[in-house]
């Protein structure tokens, strides 16, 4: 029996998809790789021959990550990143990373009827229903310990 990644391996580099396959693994991994309070403020962009492009949100971070980038190196190394780059950029996917890491919670019976209380005097069901639902998971991502509100 082989290892998966023996027999995927050359194949994905075949199709010229391996450092696509690999970013994405990187990224799917990222909120673990790296301590929480790092890794919202970098994103890897691009992957290129083991080079990885990390996108940083602001000078002061992009100065304070360029003195850690041999631990960077270090916790990427098993991704065969051999080398990285910091750049100002957008983290286009800080948002879905935090949201990913906090669990939604289910809403109790009193949420859900003051949702459709809200709502219960509009007329346009598909407008209606979107309100509704943007209540509802705003209510679900309200980090505040239950009670009287």
């Amino acid at each position: 029996m082989k290892r998966a990644e023996t027999v995927l391996g050359p194949m994905l580099k075949q199709l010229g998809i391996e450092n696509g396959v690999r970013l994405e693994r990187i990224r799917n991994d990222w909120p673990d790789i790296f301590e929480k309070s790092i890794s919202p403020h970098m994103f890897p962009a691009t992957l290129h021959d083991g080079e990885l492009l990390l996108h940083v949100e602001s000078p002061a971070w992009m100065q304070q990550l360029t003195y850690y980038k041999k631990e960077i190196l270090r916790k990427l190394s098993s991704y065969a990143v051999t080398d990285v780059r910091f750049r100002l950029g957008r983290i286009t996917k800080k948002k879905q990373m935090l949201e990913a890491q906090k669990p939604m919670r289910t809403l109790s019976p009193e949420e859900v009827s003051f949702a459709a209380s809200v709502v219960a005097d509009i007329s346009n069901k598909e407008l209606k229903d979107s309100i509704r639902k943007a209540i509802e998971k705003s209510l679900r991502a309200d980090r505040r310990p239950p009670g009287p509100r």
